[in-house]
């Protein structure tokens, strides 16, 4: 099976910036959320923030949000303190307010989920 759906990772100080593109399939994420935990734990940050971009075609399987509710875990035991997931549309919102755990929001814009993550403390 091949690997389905991208992302870019940028890092602007504490906050990490994770773009995704197209549907995921189990192998795409667990390839992608590798590259994720190792660039954060590389940054060796002992609190940080994350804003997430789905873009219009971001979605998965079942077994792609059960995993994204493990990885959900992971972040908030290795630093993330506050999450902001900016989506394109109902489905998606559904989605993500089922995977997120403590201080994760869904948006539809990202100025409001930056205002959102700015307000947050560790």
């Amino acid at each position: 099976m091949n690997a389905h759906g991208d992302l870019s990772i940028l890092w602007d100080g504490d906050l990490l910036i994770v773009k995704t593109f197209g549907p995921f399939n189990e192998i795409g994420l667990k390839i992608h959320i590798s590259k994720i935990r190792e660039s954060i734990l590389s940054k060796d940050l002992k609190s940080w923030r994350k804003m997430e971009i789905w873009d219009e075609e971001t979605l998965g399987s079942p077994d792609v949000v059960s995993t994204g509710e493990a990885v959900a875990k992971w972040y908030k035991d290795n630093g993330c303190y506050a999450s902001a997931i900016i989506v394109c549309n109902s489905l998606q919102e559904q989605i993500a307010d089922n995977i997120t755990s403590n201080n994760t929001k869904s948006f539809r814009n990202q100025e409001a989920a930056m205002n959102w993550l700015n307000r947050q403390n560790t």
